[in-house]
């Protein structure tokens, strides 16, 4: 190549290596300096061991978590073990994220930030608060929305306010602070696969028991046990979903168990497993609400371990379930036959 062609080459390849970078550095602002700032809660790693308690509320709403030794709790929900690595994860976030770009000072605007005041009615902002085992604050912050591809680069920020500070700011962290129970705890209760299972029996007060069992000509299916005669299942009665229904629970909350309800005043639920495992559900309603207890045992071999597992998660707990996962459990003879 002669040294002119060279030349005009290297000049032309400089050239569209700048372009490539300037492009790059303005679609990617997290390469930038202006994206790190002052940190929102200095000092915060140093006075990690001091932290024994982390609240979180909005509006009416609210999560208490407690730390008990290495592990985490539910302290409102009378010590429910929480998911130590959901809590980690967050203490992580808020040690590094820093403040890094000024945002409204008028009051008027923090809804749009969601910054408004987190004791509001209908409030989508959150108070977070840090707390030694005193009780004493060691950092809070106002929580609102995420900002997604905040920095480029799928890196994204949050907006924070501290209390009684009207200056609002985009932090460089993305900070999940849920104020559901579900997101603090493992919210499956009972996680049995539907082949599995030989037989569901449904008992509703005052309603005739419905007993359903695996289908003996198809394994793959279930059929109602003791049909009466003249009546024929609706073609959406699902008897199938009722099985899979029954099998798989997560919870929307939890708490103590209480007293037991008085014989005919709550519905059961009882599954007969593969193997001799055998699970008894109780379903309380409570207005429109519906909480559970459950109730294993098992012979011996994988049942035997199952059933030890699901007494170790679930003895002493009630677990409030959706409000259609009730309504899939609860299946009423009129839900499943065709009108005469």
């Amino acid at each position: 190549m002669k040294p002119r062609s060279f030349a005009a080459l290297a000049v032309v390849t400089a050239f569209a290596v700048a372009i490539s970078l300037t492009t790059y550095a303005s679609q990617n602002r997290w390469s930038q300096a202006k994206v790190t700032g002052a940190a929102l809660f200095p000092g915060l790693s140093a006075q990690a061991s001091r932290i024994s308690r982390l609240e979180l509320k909005q509006g009416d709403k609210a999560v208490n978590l407690a730390r008990d030794k290495e592990s985490w709790t539910l302290a409102d929900k009378g010590g429910y073990p929480a998911k130590p690595e959901a809590v980690r994860t967050l203490l992580v976030k808020l040690a590094g994220a820093e403040l890094v770009e000024s945002k409204t000072r008028n009051k008027d605007r923090y809804a749009l930030l969601e910054l408004e005041d987190p004791s509001g009615k209908d409030t989508k902002s959150r108070l977070l608060r840090l707390l030694d085992d005193k009780g004493g604050v060691i950092a809070e912050a106002i929580i609102g929305k995420k900002r997604f591809d905040a920095f480029g680069g799928s890196k994204g920020g949050t907006y924070v306010r501290k209390p009684g500070d009207a200056q609002t700011w985009l932090s460089n962290a993305e900070l999940d602070v849920p104020v559901g129970v579900r997101d603090w705890v493992q919210p499956v209760v009972l996680d049995l696969p539907a082949p599995k299972t030989s037989a569901v029996t449904i008992e509703i007060p005052g309603e005739e028991p419905l007993k359903i069992a695996r289908d003996a000509a198809d394994a793959t299916k279930y059929a109602l046990v003791g049909l009466p005669e003249g009546k024929k299942l609706k073609e959406d009665a699902g008897i199938d979903a009722i099985v899979r229904a029954v099998g798989n629970i997560d919870l929307e909350d939890v708490r103590k168990s209480g007293a037991a309800p008085a014989p005919g005043a709550a519905s059961v639920a009882r599954i007969e497993a593969d193997g001799g495992l055998s699970v008894t559900i109780t379903l309380r309603k409570e207005g429109e609400d519906t909480w559970v207890s459950l109730e294993a045992s098992g012979a011996d071999g994988d049942a035997k371990k199952t059933a030890e597992d699901i007494t170790k998660r679930t003895q002493g707990w009630e677990f409030k379930i959706p409000a259609h996962k009730a309504q899939s459990i609860l299946k009423r003879r009129a839900d499943l036959f065709e009108a005469s």
